[in-house]
């Protein structure tokens, strides 16, 4: 996250027609962050469409409802993640819990066990929401792990971090440099944060720009990678100025994102010593296409979104791809082929792309849930090639 993006596949439709009104409404919803609400109208739907996907203020969506709680059994609105039945978190405005197995399922709901009760009291007829996230609040009180938080000084402003000590001996001079994806919080790393403690390394679970804790782009839209790379790399500099030789970068999602255009942007001379990356974005455009078709968006709408989106960031279609970025480094990459929220193929053609690339694919498991899927195996595989740098 070898190919330069196919202008033809961005060239509008030869003639515009009405479009249904069924394309009209729509959600989607992910770490990628491209949840919509699309007019009724041609005239400002791409012009909107641009500025949900870029939007860093959009108010948090809460599309499942509790239909009913009794005891440690929780029945909630079926969708596609409440159905799967693997380690997830059910996050309301108030509280959170832990989804244990599917018990039933039926057309319209799912049961299923409540495994913890982090904060909170479940009622029925609340709304919430889904995450593969599963842990709340901070390394220690979540995981265990001593922690101290620190402020890395970034661009435009300084950003807190994690700074998680190794809990197998002494650190080494090798850090740990772990970001999130888009609209995701740094709890995201909480999931793995143990086995990266557990490798012998520091590791810093950053922030970046536009995050509730951190600071406001001026324009208070997501680059989408290309400006937040920036603020990747000062947590670079801050592990450097602390006596790192080396560095091994983390990502989800958007934070994939932004290491790739870190990788693209800067020389690191032999400063990272390794990648990892779970579903990274590799390619915007086919990511929004993917999404439009789900949610019946007509072609035009997406296409003007498209080229907005480009406007807006100062950049080409091609730099919304990063098939063509030498990773020069072992990478391990994590591919899941039920991914709903970002486009998998484009991580596959960039996986084909050098030998030092170790793919890891899934299914069924959704956006940035392989962990939750199989999290021994995960944890081996991640546990194994940090071994191995």
């Amino acid at each position: 996250m070898t190919a330069a993006s196919a202008p033809a596949a961005l060239a509008p439709p030869a003639t515009a027609r009405k479009w249904p009104r069924r394309a009209a409404y729509a959600g989607v919803a992910g770490a990628a962050g491209l949840a919509v609400l699309l007019p009724t109208g041609t005239a400002g739907a791409g012009w909107f469409l641009a500025g949900q996907v870029l939007n860093a203020n959009a108010m948090r969506a809460y599309p499942v409802r509790v239909r009913a709680h009794a005891g440690n059994r929780v029945t909630l609105t079926r969708t596609p993640d409440t159905a799967r039945s693997m380690p997830l978190a059910f996050v309301w405005p108030s509280g959170h819990a832990v989804l244990g197995p599917v018990i039933a399922t039926d057309r319209t709901s799912v049961t299923r066990e409540i495994a913890s009760l982090t904060r909170g009291t479940l009622t029925s007829g609340l709304k919430g929401y889904t995450t593969g996230y599963v842990f709340e609040g901070d390394p220690l009180s979540a995981r265990g792990l001593p922690f101290e938080e620190v402020l890395v000084p970034a661009e435009l402003g300084d950003c807190p971090a994690w700074l998680v000590p190794p809990t197998s001996g002494p650190a080494d001079d090798t850090w740990i440099i772990a970001v999130h994806g888009r609209g995701a919080p740094r709890g995201e790393a909480l999931r793995i944060l143990p086995t990266l403690a557990a490798s012998g390394h520091n590791t810093l679970v950053v922030t970046y720009r536009n995050d509730p804790e951190a600071f406001p782009s001026p324009d208070a839209r997501f680059h989408l990678g290309h400006t937040e790379w920036r603020d990747v790399l000062s947590a670079v500099d801050y592990a450097r100025a602390a006596g790192a030789r080396q560095v091994i970068l983390v990502g989800w999602s958007m934070g994939g994102a932004a290491i790739l255009n870190l990788m693209r942007s800067w020389d690191h001379g032999g400063f990272v010593s390794g990648i990892v990356l779970d579903c990274p974005v590799v390619d915007w455009s086919a990511t929004l296409r993917m999404n439009a078709r789900q949610l019946n968006v007509p072609p035009l709408w997406t296409w003007t979104a498209l080229k907005l989106i480009q406007h807006r960031l100062g950049v080409r279609a091609a730099d919304l791809d990063y098939r063509d970025v030498a990773l020069d480094v072992p990478t391990l990459l994590y591919v899941d082929h039920d991914d709903r929220t970002v486009a998998p193929q484009p991580t596959v053609a960039l996986a084909a792309t050098s030998p030092s690339i170790q793919l890891v694919e899934t299914r069924e498991g959704g956006h940035c849930r392989s962990w939750n899927l199989d999290p021994a195996a995960y944890e081996s595989t991640v546990s194994t090639f940090l071994k191995s740098l």
